[in-house]
């Protein structure tokens, strides 16, 4: 057979299917290198010091930048009702560590129409998803992201699950609804005897205005079993429900942006609350970028290890931008978490790692990074 029409058979058998398919690439690379550090540590069990071995001294490291790459695409199915799905996946540039399984970040296939849209699938909450469209993490996905995280300070009842739908309304006049439903479906047997089982089934509701440079949203999240979230004090049952509300607000004007948002949950056998404030502007090319949060203390506990005080942390961004083209980005920043002696916030990405036994390390950042886009 004549070479050129072999040729000519192959790429039309795969150019076939890429034609009829409606997929687009997208994701970023970014990775930096950075000072970092935490000690002070003591041990929850005694309020010693920690050993130095349980410390995590300073070091100079060179991190990913919570770097990712995805995979989305939508089918018309008629009488406006549309196919969606899409597969993200982190990716370690520098061997971090980071999973190496497919579909690690926010995948799910869904409806879209003039209800809405539904997902199934690995995703965000509505806690989190409507929460984080605000834009009070001003440094997220670096070193100092601020939120979104169990153990950080602000944010720390939204999280991305596994066996979740998700559903958003469609924007009326600038507001959005949004709700959520995590399934448990292994619903283990626990307690003492082993006769209990388990309900890590987690769901929420939230709402976002936007308008005019205004964003504001309220959000609640609903858990039967605490063990989604941060344990901060020993002894507290870890089936003991708990409920989250959040509410955030943020004005941009010009090249200005200011923001606030408090947070509180409600343990069950003990309560604490957190709020954040931020603000950025942007320069042309250069930006910059504040925040400080705080954690309360932890009030109404059954056991008292420590005083509410000593479950307190706060902490403070830094950073500038740079682009470089609409697509690279250089970004600068700098981070300290003050934990006091009891407490254990950690960064929202890339926390470092320090023994369990050890409560009060303050861990700080300070790095250069560079981040494409694609």
């Amino acid at each position: 057979m004549n070479k050129k029409l072999i040729a000519a058979t192959l790429a039309g058998a795969f150019a076939a299917p890429a034609a009829m398919a409606d997929v687009t690439i997208y994701g970023f690379i970014s990775a930096g290198v950075e000072y970092v550090q935490a000690t002070g540590g003591v041990y929850k069990a005694s309020g010693l010091s920690a050993k130095d071995a349980d410390q995590y001294e300073g070091r100079v490291r060179i991190q990913n930048e919570n770097s990712r790459i995805g995979f989305k695409g939508a089918e018309d199915l008629g009488n406006g009702l549309k196919a969606v799905w899409q597969v993200e996946q982190a990716l370690a540039v520098d061997g971090d560590g980071t999973g190496s399984n497919w579909a690690t970040r926010n995948s799910y296939v869904g409806l879209q129409g003039g209800f809405g849209e539904v997902r199934l699938g690995r995703h965000d909450d509505a806690y989190k998803v409507i929460g984080d469209s605000v834009g009070l993490n001003v440094m997220t996905n670096t070193s100092a992201d601020n939120s979104w995280n169990q153990n950080a300070i602000y944010g720390r009842a939204g999280n991305r699950r596994l066996n979740t739908a998700l559903y958003l309304s469609p924007v009326f006049a600038g507001f959005q609804a949004a709700a959520s439903y995590s399934a448990d479906e292994e619903r283990k047997y626990a307690g003492v005897n082993g006769d209990e089982r388990t309900n890590t089934s987690v769901y929420g509701v939230a709402v976002k205005y936007a308008a005019n440079g205004l964003a504001a949203s309220l959000g609640y999240n609903h858990s039967s079993d605490r063990d989604n979230f941060i344990q901060l004090s020993p002894g507290i049952v870890n089936n003991a429900k708990l409920d989250a509300y959040m509410a955030n607000i943020a004005y941009r004007f010009g090249d200005a942006m200011i923001g606030a948002g408090y947070e509180y949950i409600d343990y069950d056998t003990y309560k604490q609350d957190s709020w954040t404030v931020a603000g950025g502007y942007q320069f042309g090319a250069f930006g910059i970028k504040a925040s400080y949060s705080m954690l309360g203390k932890a009030k109404d506990m059954n056991s008292k290890v420590f005083s509410d005080s000593d479950y307190k942390a706060n902490q403070w961004v830094l950073g500038a931008t740079y682009d470089l083209s609409k697509r690279t980005q250089i970004l600068a920043y700098a981070t300290q978490i003050d934990n006091k002696k009891a407490a254990t916030a950690n960064f929202g990405v890339n926390a470092v790692t320090n023994s369990a036994l050890v409560s009060g390390t303050d861990p700080q950042a300070y790095g250069l990074a560079l981040k494409h886009s694609f």
